[in-house]
């Protein structure tokens, strides 16, 4: 582990890292506050040792300023002659974790560091778990893309990114035609498998990259496809009912076709969207047109929407 020993003293400094090289770490040796806080921002540190008493900026005052700047925790250990009580209060409150008194004893020392090793890794454990948790309430379980809430998140970044670049974000939104009459005549198990198979069609037909897709809810998907014009969104559109229609997933009880198709409505982010949310509701009234004017087509939204039919 690298240890970063700040001690105004360079004797003391130089003790201290000596016990830490002893102990199998690296010690990373620094006088005061700038030092400390550059070594911070470019170097990796496991461990802090900080002594209280130094000139211009203290101990507890950088506790605080290395809390307040780095938001991943570093165990911070006091270093001082000072074992008041009052002192050690101050030193937690501070924002330090555990607290030595000079002359320091080598071996209480690294069992100092060997505890606050053991407290940084679980919580290192910790952090990555509730990461993994935080993706998982982003996916949905049966599809495996991203659902409702996911999309939300990853939308507002790409139009923040899209903003910034000036570019065009086009979003497709999709509903299987007549999935109601599919779900109450094969029943929801089959139901559950014609939504996984339709997720896996219109996932193969993402370009690598930013491109996204997401089950909105019920029979809906949404794809965010950036740096793509109203032209390329239309063709995508073609290419994703050409698609369906090869996959050939039967359906007897669909009005247009006996298989599998969808509706699809598209937004572009040239189309006087205000922000995110504007942008999926163009694309649901799109949608909502494609749905009217017969199914199994795309429909751009337009002040004066005009429909795109395909053939079916």
């Amino acid at each position: 582990m690298n240890i970063l020993v700040v001690d105004d003293n360079k004797c003391i400094r130089d003790v201290i890292g000596a016990m830490v090289l002893a102990s199998d770490h690296q010690p990373v040796l620094v006088d005061g506050h700038v030092a400390a806080l550059e070594k911070l921002r470019r170097q990796v540190i496991d461990v802090i040792l900080m002594d209280i008493e130094m000139p211009e900026v203290d101990g507890l005052t950088l506790t605080r300023m290395v809390r307040k700047e780095f938001s991943q925790w570093i165990p911070i250990i006091f270093l001082s002659a000072n074992d008041s009580a009052r002192c050690l209060a101050e030193g937690i409150k501070a924002g330090g974790d555990d607290y030595l008194t000079k002359p320091v004893k080598e071996e209480i020392l690294n069992a100092k560091i060997l505890a606050m090793a053991r407290i940084a890794k679980m919580k290192q454990q910790l952090d990555e778990a509730n990461k993994k948790l935080e993706m998982l309430s982003c996916i949905d379980p049966l599809t495996n893309v991203l659902n409702r809430r996911g999309l939300e998140q990853e939308l507002d970044a790409v139009w923040q990114k899209n903003i910034r670049q000036r570019g065009e974000l086009s979003l497709l939104m999709l509903d299987i035609d007549f999935f109601k009459a599919y779900n109450d005549n094969y029943g929801h198990p089959r139901g559950d498998q014609c939504l996984q198979r339709v997720a896996s069609v219109l996932a193969a037909t993402l370009l690598k990259g930013a491109e996204l897709l997401a089950r909105y809810g019920g029979e809906e998907f949404v794809m965010l496809l950036p740096s793509t014009s109203l032209s390329q969104a239309k063709n995508r559109g073609r290419n994703i009912i050409a698609a369906l229609n090869q996959a050939e997933i039967v359906h007897e009880y669909s009005d247009v076709a006996p298989r599998v198709t969808v509706s699809i409505g598209i937004s572009n982010s040239t189309l006087g969207a205000k922000d995110p949310l504007a942008l999926i509701e163009q694309a649901d009234q799109a949608l909502y047109q494609a749905k009217r004017l017969g199914r199994m087509q795309c429909v751009l939204f337009q002040k004066m929407t005009t429909a795109w039919c395909l053939d079916k």
